[in-house]
Order: structure tokens, then C-alpha cells, then sequence
């Protein structure tokens, strides 16, 4: 009876630890997936000119943005110029583009500058040896051979980054965006484990192209790419421009985790996943993510600018705000309130004098 009771016993334990690894796996594709793609309606509007969206938060913000649309065209939109009274939708102005004929939904991103804004053709955008695509800075010398290396973050693919490529260009400053593996206007389905390693390469690309000394610049998670990156470069890289900036991987999960009410035993668990390279199969990645690397948070004595929004609930500006307040090399700009990543869209002029601002002050 003690061995049937025993083995009954034993079984339930198995069945418990193949339970919690399994929910491990499940919460370590949240942690690295680029998450659900969220779309807004394109209703019927009778001028080419225009065009008009089902009202939501996003579609109802102040600024410019993208709508990308299933076939793979993009349209540029600028502010809101109308609400109808009828179905409370917003009417925005096409700046750029073409809605597609019969169109029924689109998703609005914040990436609202294009390499044509830059005076590229998209197609010819030249890239580097490692892949990064290179966009010249006013002048098209570097201004004291500072070179910058953008990088993007999950669910966003590298046209995201033109909006501090824009701002950067007009300082005079040349720009590297770094390739994590997809085409150029294509989204990014999640982390991958050699993610720090190409903006690495992308840092050696500009000194190749001759960088005396590299700012990096990341996105959200590119953020935590870049300060990784940039730990692996001391010697070129002297400052980073982090935006909506996850400024480490584990503290921004817990404190993600903790909000959601998810037991913080299952987070550890789920980051020691993503850590090992045969269980971070489960989680849909090849190899390793280097969880502590893209842990570590800001870099002691490098300067940092953080621009970051009250409005962000991804990650909240009171994470970025506990950095600030305790390091005398990092300096927040709190912006507008805008939902994440679109600082940019929302206050681009003061987006831009900060870029410079700190430029000028380096």
C-alpha cells in the first residue's frame, strides 16, 4: 500500500514538474515573441486623399504615423484633420501613398519616416558588410568620425528606427541599422540568440567605414541590445540614445510579470529557459538569448540619453526614471504622453531637440 501510495505520489510530482515546465515555456515565448499584431478598421471614405479609421487610442493620437497593410504596402498619415459624429471614426490626411482599393484594416505603427525622407531610394538602400543598412548624415562626412548604430525592437522592423536616423542625419551624423535577420520594411517575429552579436557587427562595420567612436542607439528591446553590444565595445562606443528603452531584460519581465499577477518563481524559471540552449528550443529559439548580458542595464560613465513617455505602459517611465535619479551619466527627457515606442510620433520637435541637444553636449 506505502509503494502503491509512493508511486502515486511520485507520479503527481512528475506530472506538476512537466506541468511547470511547460507554463515555463509558455511564459519564455511572451518574454521573446514579438507579440499579436494589432490592426485598426479602414472604412470607406470618398476622397484618395484621405482616409478614415475606426477610433481607438492609437488612431486618435496627435502626429504622424504608418499604416501597413496586408499586401505589404505602407501609407504615411499626418494628424487627425476629423471625427465623424455618426461612427466616432477618425479622419487623418494621406501624406504619403495610396490606401489599397478595397482595404479593411491596416496596422497603425509608428514608423512614419521613410528612406525617401532620407533622400534613399528603398530599394538602394546601400548596406555593410555585416548586413546593416547605412544612411549618410548631412554632409555625408562624420562629424569627428562619430558614427551612430541604430537598433530596432521586437515587433518592429528596421524602418522603426528612422525617425532617430532623421534626427541624427540632421546633426550630421552618418547611421548604421543594424540587420537582425529580416528585409528591410519587413516585421520582426521575435528575439533572436544572435541579436547582441549583430549589433556588435554592426559597431565594427562603422569603424571599418572609419568610426572613431560609436553611439548606439536602440528601440525598446534594442535597447538592452545595444547596452549589451556596447559592453563588448568599450573602447568605440562612448554613448547610447535609448527610446521607450528596456533597459534590462529581467527587471522589465518581473516588473511586467508582477503587474500581471504572474508568480515571479515561473518568470525565474521561464528566463532560465530562454538561458539554456536546449530548452530555449521550447520557447521557439535556436541557441541561447544571453539573459544576463541583456540584464545588465546601463553602463556606468557612458553617456546615456533616455527619451521615454509617461503614457507607456509597456514599460513603464518609472523604471527609466529609478536609473536617472541614481546615475549622473543618464539623462531622461520625459515627453508627451504617448503609448509606447512613439515619443517620435507624438513630439517629434522636442524628440529632435533633445537628440541634438545631447549631440551637441558629447
Amino acid at each position: 500500500m506505502k509503494r502503491s501510495a509512493g508511486v502515486v505520489v511520485a507520479g503527481l510530482a512528475a506530472v506538476a514538474v512537466a506541468g511547470f515546465g511547460i507554463a515555463s515555456a509558455m511564459v519564455a515565448r511572451r518574454v521573446i515573441g514579438a507579440g499579436r499584431v494589432h490592426y485598426s478598421d479602414v472604412l470607406p471614405t470618398s476622397s484618395p486623399m484621405t482616409v478614415r479609421l475606426e477610433r481607438n487610442a492609437a488612431t486618435a493620437l496627435p502626429g504622424r504615423y504608418g499604416l501597413e497593410f496586408d499586401d505589404g504596402s505602407r501609407v504615411i498619415v499626418g494628424p487627425v484633420i476629423g471625427r465623424e459624429t455618426t461612427d466616432g471614426s477618425v479622419m487623418r490626411a494621406v501624406v504619403n501613398g495610396q490606401v489599397p482599393a478595397g482595404a479593411t484594416r491596416a496596422r497603425f505603427t509608428g514608423a512614419a519616416v521613410t528612406p525617401a525622407d532620407l533622400g534613399v531610394d528603398e530599394a538602394r538602400v546601400p548596406r555593410a558588410r555585416s548586413g546593416a543598412w547605412r544612411f549618410d548624415g548631412d554632409g555625408s562626412e562624420a562629424r569627428d568620425g562619430t558614427w551612430v548604430v541604430h537598433t530596432h525592437g521586437l515587433g518592429a522592423s528596421p524602418l522603426a528606427t528612422l525617425r532617430s536616423v532623421q534626427a541624427v542625419q540632421r546633426a550630421g551624423l552618418p547611421s548604421l541599422v543594424t540587420c537582425l535577420g529580416s528585409a528591410f520594411a519587413e516585421r520582426r517575429s521575435g528575439a533572436d540568440a544572435t541579436d547582441v552579436d549583430r549589433v556588435i557587427a554592426a559597431i565594427d562595420d562603422a569603424v571599418t567605414l572609419g568610426a572613431r567612436r560609436v553611439i548606439v542607439c536602440g528601440w525598446s528591446y534594442g535597447a538592452a541590445l545595444s547596452l549589451a553590444a556596447a559592453r563588448e565595445r568599450p573602447e568605440v562606443v562612448q554613448g547610447a540614445i535609448l527610446i521607450s528603452p528596456m533597459l534590462g531584460l529581467s527587471e522589465t519581465v518581473l516588473h511586467a510579470a508582477a503587474v500581471a499577477g504572474v508568480p515571479r518563481v515561473l518568470v525565474h524559471s521561464a528566463l532560465a529557459v530562454l538561458s539554456t540552449p536546449v530548452l530555449a528550443r521550447s520557447a521557439g529559439v535556436r541557441g541561447a538569448v544571453p539573459v544576463r548580458a541583456l540584464s545588465a542595464g546601463p553602463i556606468d560613465g557612458l553617456p546615456t540619453l533616455a527619451i521615454h513617455s509617461p503614457g507607456d505602459t509597456t514599460i513603464p517611465v518609472e523604471l527609466t526614471r529609478a536609473i536617472a535619479h541614481r546615475s549622473p551619466s543618464f539623462e531622461l527627457v520625459e515627453v508627451a504622453a504617448a503609448p509606447h515606442g512613439l515619443e517620435w510620433n507624438v513630439a517629434p520637435e522636442a524628440f529632435e531637440t533633445a537628440v541634438r541637444e545631447w549631440l551637441g553636449a558629447r
